[in-house]
């Protein structure tokens, strides 16, 4: 009887040991998961930040999607262990959910129906990135287009593009610029000029006028300051990457955090002049804006363009969409933006083109129902 008691007793304690280490776990693991929406809310308060005054805090949302994924291994840890805590998890990034949706939009409609115009934007990068066929696949590329409007980004300059621009106008498109940023248009171009930014190194954002049926379109056409990383600073990245070296990672965590914080300062500088313009113009003005941001959708760029205009692959694109074509920085940088004249039927990259490091961006739009 005395035995019996207690083995009773030692099975009490046991439990009450298990209990505690188990409460302890819980409580280890639930703080766990708010530290990660914590960060996850914090990546998307720097968006609201002036990037030209807090550069280095207003990049933190390149760390986003990584957040987002510790926060989502959350899921399926709480609901084998502890079900009830998955209200922690989902209601954090139901908080957040339009930014998700902003990174990785769900859009099951389908592509061109119902559409009244066609815009592509790519930036081209001097259509060097695969050999010399490269500007010939290129510019075939864009001849055989059947968007009403193609933007580009880093054209490249030199006779054979005066020849291919003149080419184009024969088969009777409209052409402004002649490098860098060029818009070709099968609508009239009324007017263009650059927007401008104070001690510009190059020109950034570009204005043109076209006349679409009995409607003035006011098209933006921009190319925001690049990252400034070298080829040897991306191979000295990628190699830290492989190797997986603590020390060495922290290290260039700092180095790109300081080239990344000088390029976003310049890009609020440019973004400051866009948004004035934007401002600016008369009520009602059917707007289109499109070009290599250099700014994922968690940033300060994007969500200025996305207060006042629509996002095209937001409303009719699927998936992340990275559009750079670098393992070492998958991101969608550029970006299609319209005003409430028009609706998103489809956005979408081409993934054939090996001629660029950037996929065109093709998006199909179609008025409004009145």
């Amino acid at each position: 009887m005395r035995v019996s008691r207690l083995m009773a007793k030692e099975k009490e304690k046991k439990k009450e040991r298990k209990s505690v280490l188990g409460l302890l776990m819980t409580n280890l693991f639930v703080g766990a998961n708010l530290m990660t929406l914590v960060l996850l809310w914090g990546c998307i308060a720097s968006v609201w930040l002036d990037v030209s005054l807090h550069p280095r805090l207003a990049i933190v949302g390149l760390a986003f999607p990584v957040i987002l994924v510790l926060n989502l291994l959350f899921v399926p840890f709480w609901l084998l262990f502890k079900p009830r805590m998955l209200v922690v998890p989902l209601l954090g990034m139901a908080v957040c959910g339009g930014y998700i949706l902003d990174y990785h939009p769900v859009n099951l409609g389908g592509k061109g129906k119902g559409a009244d115009l066609t815009l592509m934007s790519w930036n081209v990068n001097y259509m060097t990135c695969s050999g010399s066929d490269s500007s010939y696949i290129g510019w075939e590329y864009i001849k055989q287009s059947t968007a009403d409007i193609i933007c580009l980004q880093e054209a490249p300059r030199g006779k054979t593009v005066e020849e291919r621009c003149d080419s184009l106008k024969a088969a009777g498109w409209y052409v402004d610029g002649a490098s860098g940023l060029v818009v070709f248009s099968r609508y009239p171009v009324l007017c263009s000029e650059a927007v401008p930014v104070p001690d510009a190194k190059r020109e950034y954002i570009k204005e043109v006028e076209l006349l679409v049926g009995e409607d003035t379109v006011t098209l933006f056409n921009l190319h925001l300051e690049c990252n400034s990383l070298t080829e040897n600073e991306r191979d000295e990245y990628g190699d830290v990457l492989k190797s997986r070296n603590r020390n060495a990672m922290k290290s260039e965590a700092h180095f790109l955090a300081g080239k990344l914080g000088e390029s976003a300062h310049l890009r609020g500088i440019q973004m400051r002049h866009l948004v004035q313009r934007l401002d600016s113009l008369p009520e009602g003005r059917r707007v289109l804006l499109c070009g290599d941001f250099n700014d994922t959708p968690i940033s300060n760029a994007y969500h200025q363009v996305d207060r006042r205009l629509q996002s095209a692959f937001r409303h009719g694109g699927t998936g992340l969409g990275f559009s750079y074509l670098d393992w070492r920085f998958p991101v969608r940088i550029d970006h299609v933006f319209y005003s409430d004249y028009w609706q998103c039927v489809s956005a979408y990259f081409d993934e054939e083109l090996p001629c660029s490091d950037h996929l065109p961006l093709i998006v199909k739009l179609g008025k409004k129902e009145k």
